[in-house]
């Protein structure tokens, strides 16, 4: 059985095990984001402010990074990874940095642009990237999860206990617009509900396992889930379509208010959820526009052969794709915009927010006490869980959004 490197070395963890860290301690930026997050908070209730003016500032031209906002109406957005420029390189061509959270920084030398967490003295910030606002969505979301039965692990896994507990007290996806369960089995969950089975149709759920969790590679099982998704229909009368996974504790209600007021370009957005890492779009809450779910669907055979996933990124030196990666990449690849939302979750296994006494422990579980995030992970147990879910900051988040 092929072991795949996993750098992080996380036991049960995020199925994004390919992603890469190339800069020190990233941890202390989960509590100082934290406490940023909840002090701009504060202040926008204080304020009232509802939805953020995304016009384009005045004068913007194309060389100022506008070139695709055609309308008054613009929003920043993170270009692609393969777009940007790497930790060491000179990035005032591109513009943008390959290491999520990153911006490119110039003034040290003519001539000359740095990616940096936050800027030297006397350094401005490179023009961002500006696409035109095709949208401001409602607030419908079609959420769901996926009940893995055979994990290839020999652990006890509670996911299926956990999804029951959700649903018989209606949180988590229950508490959204629409919901659905899909499973490689078909179980109860309650009286009149059941976990939708999909099908090993190409072959590939069992081919390779994670090396430390025993548990199979998940891009293979989620292929067949999302086309389930798609051929069911459900998902295309919603705004956004939302996955989260069995042990992140969620808070719907939390979400709607975060994406309230949000723009939205024609091409669609998902929102990048963990930063200093270089691909940050962590699977415990993947929140995805209508139309970024779109072509994910429609392009689904397009990155599942195209993609070279069951290698992986930089020649297979982390081992196949996770679902997470597989789904970024190839939206990535056609088109769909990618922004910047740390605020949303606060995930144990992302590096950024452990705290620095924490760093090296890749079993490390948030705290739930006062946190207002919309996704906590993981919590494997139901006790747990729930008592999380308890815990944590009830309170409903204003609205956040970076325009400039």
């Amino acid at each position: 059985m092929y072991q795949p490197q996993d750098p992080r070395q996380i036991e049960g963890g995020s199925e994004q095990d390919e992603i890469l860290i190339p800069h020190p301690e990233p941890a202390r930026w989960g509590w100082k984001r934290a406490a940023a997050g909840a002090a701009a908070s504060v202040a926008l209730m204080l304020a009232g402010a509802a939805v953020a003016d995304y016009r384009r500032p005045s004068g913007l031209s194309s060389a100022e990074g506008a070139e695709d906002a055609v309308g008054l109406d613009a929003m920043i957005y993170t270009p692609p990874h393969d777009q940007c420029s790497g930790p060491k390189a000179n990035c005032l061509a591109t513009g943008c940095c390959q290491t999520a959270g990153y911006k490119c920084f110039t003034g040290m030398q003519p001539g000359v642009g740095k990616c940096m967490k936050k800027p030297c003295k006397g350094c401005t910030e490179v023009a961002p990237k500006y696409v035109a606002v095709n949208e401001y969505p409602g607030m419908s979301l079609f959420c769901f999860s996926v009940y893995t039965n055979n994990t290839g692990s020999t652990k006890k896994s509670y996911e299926l206990e956990l999804i029951k507990g959700q649903k018989e007290r209606g949180v988590s996806i229950f508490r959204c617009s629409e919901s659905a369960v899909y499973s490689d089995v078909e179980v109860p969950i309650a009286p009149g509900l059941s976990t939708i089975k999909i099908f090993d149709k190409k072959g590939d759920w069992h081919f390779a396992k994670r090396k430390l969790s025993g548990t199979w590679v998940n891009t293979g099982m989620y292929v067949q889930t999302w086309q389930a998704i798609g051929a069911a229909g459900v998902w295309a009368r919603h705004n956004y379509v939302v996955k989260v996974d069995a042990d992140a504790v969620f808070f719907a209600n939390k979400l709607v208010e975060a994406l309230r007021g949000m723009a939205v370009p024609a091409e669609g957005v998902y929102l990048e959820n963990c930063p200093f890492v270089e691909y940050g779009y962590f699977g415990n809450l993947e929140v995805f526009s209508k139309n970024a779910f779109g072509t994910l669907l429609s392009q689904m055979e397009d990155c599942y052969a195209g993609l070279n996933w069951k290698v992986g990124i930089k020649n297979g030196k982390y081992g196949p794709m996770g679902e997470d990666l597989f789904a970024q990449t190839c939206m990535d690849r056609h088109g769909v915009k990618k922004v910047e939302r740390f605020d949303l979750t606060r995930d144990g296994t992302c590096p950024a927010d452990r705290p620095k006494a924490e760093k090296k422990n890749k079993k490390y579980v948030p705290s739930c006490k006062g946190t207002p995030a919309v996704s906590i992970h993981p919590f494997k147990k139901p006790d747990a869980y729930f008592k999380c879910m308890e815990e944590a900051d009830q309170v409903m988040p204003a609205p956040r959004h970076d325009a400039r």
